[in-house]
């Protein structure tokens, strides 16, 4: 199969307010107040729905979800996320997923590996995303993708993740076994740059970058987080092809990325969903790449 159409979306933020109690034990309960004032008027996951039947219609082979799933890392939050990706599976349609912070929000979630009860782990490489915190699976003869986990439970003021020393150990022995002649699409939730305050970051994110520089057939880094589109060409600084997803649940500014991805060039589709939940879908900006 020569080519390889994937749809990106991430930060969908599958929501419900929970009234225990025991949310006070744990950081949810701050999760449960931002929802409540802020989070139920800017996303309106309803609107991925229609995403179901168009991806089925333009053929994507292949959905991938860098984190996010959820809000606060309940169970009946991570069941609607769940539901909405099986329907997209029973067309015939893979999806990988991975976790972000929310999809580790509270210690029990992250520790326990909450997420991956309910989402597929991804093994390759004799490792495992859910043990390891990555995993590479060849997606065609042209293309290998490499999944990281970098999320864990913070403070009550904070969202980071942390690309660790054991990362970035197994990450350089996995980037070696790769051809050469292979491109590589890379998975995080995190982005490689953050331009706001510190608690958002990705701690040493300046090791992933350095380890990057090393690979220059790391075609594409793909994240979610930041709520924000961005598609940004960094191979001049020998870095990949940045694409930031945006939240695909968001009302005034949703957003996902259609990636075309052939042995040689790629081809970017970004499509935005503005206004009301009812509004369509539609692409706003086109991009092609050549790895020659």
């Amino acid at each position: 199969m020569d080519k390889l159409r994937v749809a990106h979306i991430s930060d969908l933020h599958f929501a419900k307010v929970s009234f225990s109690p025991l949310q006070f034990f744990s950081k949810r309960w701050i999760g449960n107040l931002n929802l409540i004032v802020s989070r139920k008027h800017a996303l309106a996951p309803q609107r991925l729905l229609p995403l179901v039947s168009l991806f089925h219609e333009i053929k994507v082979d292949l959905v991938v979800v860098t984190g996010d799933l959820s809000t606060t890392s309940l169970n009946k939050e991570f069941l609607k996320a769940k539901e909405f990706l099986d329907q997209m599976q029973s067309l015939q349609i893979k999806v990988i997923s991975i976790p972000g912070n929310h999809d580790h929000y509270t210690q029990g979630a992250w520790k326990k590996k909450r997420f991956y009860d309910y989402f597929p782990d991804i093994q390759g490489n004799d490792l495992s995303l859910r043990n390891d915190g990555l995993a590479a699976i060849d997606l065609n003869a042209s293309w290998t993708m490499i999944a990281l986990d970098t999320a864990l439970a913070t403070s009550l003021t904070s969202s980071r993740g942390s690309f660790t020393q054991s990362h970035e150990d197994k990450l350089l022995k996995v980037l070696r076994r790769i051809p050469t002649s292979k491109n590589i699409l890379m998975i995080n939730h995190f982005p490689l740059f953050q331009h706001e305050r510190n608690s958002k970051t990705l701690e040493r994110a300046p090791a992933l970058k350095a380890l990057l520089r090393q690979f220059p057939n790391v075609r594409f880094y793909l994240h979610g987080h930041t709520h924000k589109h961005c598609v940004a060409d960094l191979r001049s600084n020998g870095l990949p092809i940045i694409l930031d997803s945006g939240s695909t649940a968001d009302l005034q500014r949703g957003s996902w990325n259609l990636l075309d991805l052939m042995p040689h060039h790629a081809k970017v589709q970004a499509f935005c969903n503005h206004g009301t939940p009812q509004s369509t879908w539609r692409p706003f900006r086109q991009l092609t790449w050549s790895f020659l």
